[in-house]
């Protein structure tokens, strides 16, 4: 077997591996905000394997490029999205997003965090 044909396996195995443990991961989580932290896996590790086994199988190709503009979208938007969807989703719970007292949080004020 080609050495070029195991390095594109392995990087596609491991693009593969990095979204299921996404999937799963978010299917665990009780809570909506903490499976957004899920989503990172995939859209960085398993976008960067994926392009690296398509510039690994076409070598400096228009695909390859492309692929690449894809990936730092992904990589620059990726915390974006998942920020304002956890916004969104606390907008939905209490009706507001800012912190006020009294809204079900961990640290709401520094008298909370040093108790």
């Amino acid at each position: 077997m080609n050495v070029h044909i195991i390095i594109v396996d392995v990087l596609l195995g491991l693009t593969v591996l990095t979204c299921w443990i996404g999937v799963i991961g978010m299917l665990r989580m009780r809570e909506p905000t903490p499976a957004l932290h899920y989503l990172a896996l995939p859209a960085t590790i398993g976008v960067v394997a994926l392009t690296a086994a398509v510039f690994v199988e076409t070598g400096p190709s228009s695909a390859a490029f492309k692929t690449l503009l894809i990936a730092a979208v992904l990589l620059a938007i990726n915390s974006v999205v998942a920020h304002a969807t956890a916004r969104a989703f606390r907008t939905r719970e209490l009706g507001h997003w800012e912190p006020r007292d009294g809204d079900p949080m961990e640290w709401t004020s520094k008298q909370e965090r040093n108790t």
